[in-house]
């Protein structure tokens, strides 16, 4: 997959999954795939349209590359927590930024009784002070722990 494929595929998810994406995020992504080469008949359109055209374009883009998408909104947002873990867990991002994105995700999903060890982690992270008797260190690998068992695990996670 090309890479501006890859970044119209994600904006789609984000999309499906309703997260805000700007419209200059769309025209952009557009841009991006004409100059790599992509080629669908609304393409150029995109590329060159202002924020208003962009969100229908966008679509007609995503249809006419023929770029599958998870089949509903929490399937989306499941796909999101994923690789929202994955970045997680290799380190490519700071625990506090992964906290949000992963707060987010957890109560666009309705609080998933799945996550509810990660979710008490990330508390405890957040509400640590120096003075605190567990490591900051330890609350980290525990984040990182569980999120590990999360993604070895059936996905998404069976609920109970």
């Amino acid at each position: 997959m090309s890479c501006a494929r890859g970044v119209l595929a994600a904006l789609a998810v984000d999309r499906l999954a309703g997260l805000d994406v700007p419209s200059g995020d769309l025209v952009a992504a557009g841009v991006r795939a004409v100059v790599e080469g992509l080629d669908s008949p609304s393409l150029p359109e995109l590329a060159g349209s202002d924020d208003r055209a962009a969100v229908d374009l966008f679509t007609q883009v995503i249809d006419e590359l023929g770029i599958e998408l998870p089949a509903d909104a929490e399937s989306a947002r499941w796909q999101l927590l994923g690789r929202c873990l994955g970045v997680m867990v290799r380190g490519e991002v700071p625990l506090g930024e992964a906290a949000t994105s992963f707060d987010e995700l957890d109560g666009r999903l309705g609080r998933p009784d799945a996550l509810a060890e990660l979710r008490r982690w990330f508390a405890l992270l957040a509400a640590w002070i120096p003075t605190d008797v567990t490591p900051l260190s330890f609350c980290a690998q525990q984040i990182r722990q569980q999120a590990r068992q999360l993604l070895a695990g059936p996905w998404p996670p069976v609920t109970r």
